[in-house]
């Protein structure tokens, strides 16, 4: 068999029109066009029986931030809640997993897909698991599963997307070779691979090989600024590389470019941590803050993913007087305490950062470098990458400037 193609994605429940939304879905979202979210719970809507499209879109709308009282999650939340009780086994381990998911116990839904993988190919439970480790800054326990996935499904239908995975994993513990030569793997599989792409960007950002990147990135622009959800990340990537050839302004063009295309709220941290950096670098931002503490004024996606939260913070923190500013911060000091996974780390993690970035704003650098210090490694547990959350130690190298005694 060809590991080439698309996953096999296993026997689904469902009418035959969510059998083929299911298989659309995934090609959308494996390729980032188009909107598998919708397309998933369009299908979950007039199908009584199709558990695992509201699965899908109600997985991938937490990851994005969505409150959990929102009509559309809520919505599909419950479809799953009430049709999991006459699903075969496969599907009720990921009606439990996505339960917790909800609940803000991050970890423990992984463990859930981590079981259906452990018994069966099961490229959904595989998927999941892998973006929810990245959720919350798991690295080791996302290497681990994509290693034992990478194996089951070597010379299986979709293996490249596996192995792509499985390079984005090596690359955040260090292993920068392993995750190059597989990238690349999967890459010559289905050159549209934008996530294995992705992990090469990641592995020339991590070994400083501006020339490497920009080949990678500028060789095949036309291919990947297609792939329209992901693409603002991958020009963010390459504006990285711009700025440590000394391109300021080439970087500062990949900001304006992007702006009319950052729509959702992972596509305006890429835009705040690139104006960030770009100031840290001596750049003039103009006036480019008031257009992106407007766009953070009016996200929905606010105190409920620590990475949204941490970046909607930088902005506010540049735009003190914005009339948004006051009520965001309010409300994250406002945020119900609770028990869960998720609130111990906006607890212990995220509002220390939260006040870290507005003190720095504030001039106080000395308050800046004393907050994160007391943090620690435990900083991963916003999620991200770590090129992403570089913009932590940048800003703590660039208060020691200010602040020669801190």
């Amino acid at each position: 068999m060809s590991a080439a193609g698309l996953p096999d994605l296993g026997p689904v429940r469902g009418e035959p029109a969510s059998v083929e939304a299911w298989a659309r879905g995934w090609e959308q979202y494996l390729h980032y066009r188009g909107d598998p979210v919708a397309v998933m719970s369009e299908a979950g809507e007039r199908d009584e029986s199709f558990v695992m499209g509201p699965v899908f879109a109600s997985v991938y709308r937490v990851l994005a931030g969505t409150p959990v009282g929102s009509p559309a999650l809520a919505e599909d939340a419950a479809r799953v809640r009430e049709r999991a009780g006459g699903s075969a086994d496969r599907e009720r381990v990921h009606a439990r997993a996505l339960e917790l998911l909800v609940a803000g116990e991050f970890t423990a839904a992984t463990r859930s897909w981590e079981e259906i993988a452990a018994g069966e190919q099961d490229f959904a439970a595989v998927r999941f698991a892998h973006d929810v480790y990245l959720h919350v800054g798991e690295a080791d326990a996302r290497l681990a599963s994509s290693s034992r996935a990478v194996e089951a499904w070597r010379g299986e239908p979709g293996w490249g997307f596996v192995a792509g995975q499985h390079a984005f994993a090596l690359e955040e513990v260090g292993r920068y070779d392993e995750a190059e030569d597989l990238g690349r793997q999967a890459l010559s599989l289905d050159p549209d691979d934008l996530w294995a792409r992705h992990a090469l960007a990641h592995v020339y950002e991590s070994t400083d090989d501006t020339p490497a990147a920009r080949e990678l990135l500028e060789g095949s622009v036309e291919r990947w600024n297609a792939q329209e959800l992901f693409a603002t990340h991958i020009w963010w990537h390459l504006a990285l590389r711009l700025l440590a050839a000394g391109d300021a302004a080439g970087a500062l063009a990949v900001f304006d470019e992007r702006r009319p295309h950052a729509k959702t709220a992972f596509q305006l941290c890429d835009q705040t941590s690139l104006l960030w950096r770009l100031e840290l670098g001596g750049c003039n931002a103009g006036d480019r803050w008031d257009g992106l503490a407007d766009r953070w004024d009016g996200v929905a996606e606010r105190h409920t993913c620590g990475f949204l939260d941490v970046h909607a913070a930088v902005a506010f923190a540049r735009r003190p007087q914005h009339p948004g500013a006051r009520l965001w911060f309010e409300g994250l000091a406002e945020r119900e305490a609770g028990a869960s996974e998720n609130d111990t780390t906006f607890a212990e993690v995220v509002a220390p950062l939260v006040e870290a970035f507005r003190s720095y704003g504030e001039g106080g650098s000395a308050r800046f470098v004393r907050l994160v210090d007391g943090l620690g490694s435990a900083v991963s547990r916003i999620g991200g990458s770590i090129a992403q959350r570089d913009l932590i130690p940048l800003t703590r190298q660039a208060a020691e400037r200010q602040d020669p005694g801190v």
